[in-house]
């Protein structure tokens, strides 16, 4: 149910990736200060070319989004979904192994000095938010289990 805690916490950590997913993540600046190359989620742009390189980078956003809205509607599985929302988590981590990775091997081919956005701690803010929703889901399974107790 959308009323939930947790599931405005999915909610927020489905936008907060998909909001990632359309803006750029990065510039790469020379040392004159001019943009040498632009990283999104799913190109590089250097100058005129456009290339496909970091496509991992929109998977792994891809992945939690659908991750996060199939957890919504499985509240009625509380481990389930429990266990989709740690995985999301894990996926997450591995975008930013991926990003900081990827950002290394361009810097030196490059030879620029690499400014991340302010898109790139969405991911962050969605694994504290996975964090939240995981504690509120887990509160939920206690409430049912002790009134399980009582009966």
């Amino acid at each position: 149910m959308i009323q939930r805690v947790q599931s405005l916490y999915l909610l927020a950590v489905l936008i907060l990736c998909i909001v990632c997913m359309c803006f750029s993540v990065g510039r790469f600046v020379g040392e004159n200060g001019d943009v040498v190359a632009v990283l999104n989620n799913l190109t590089l742009e250097i100058g005129e070319q456009t290339s496909f390189k970091p496509w991992a980078l929109f998977v792994e956003l891809v992945l939690v989004c659908i991750l996060s809205f199939f957890t919504i509607f499985t509240y009625k599985k509380r481990m389930r979904q429990i266990r989709m929302t740690i995985f999301s988590s894990i996926v997450l981590i591995g975008w930013y192994v991926t990003y900081g990775l990827f950002v290394y091997s361009l810097s030196g081919d490059l030879e620029a000095s690499f400014r991340p956005s302010l898109m790139a701690a969405f991911p962050l803010v969605s694994i504290i938010l996975n964090y939240l929703a995981i504690r509120a889901i887990g509160a939920d399974e206690f409430l049912v289990r002790s009134l399980d107790r009582i009966r």
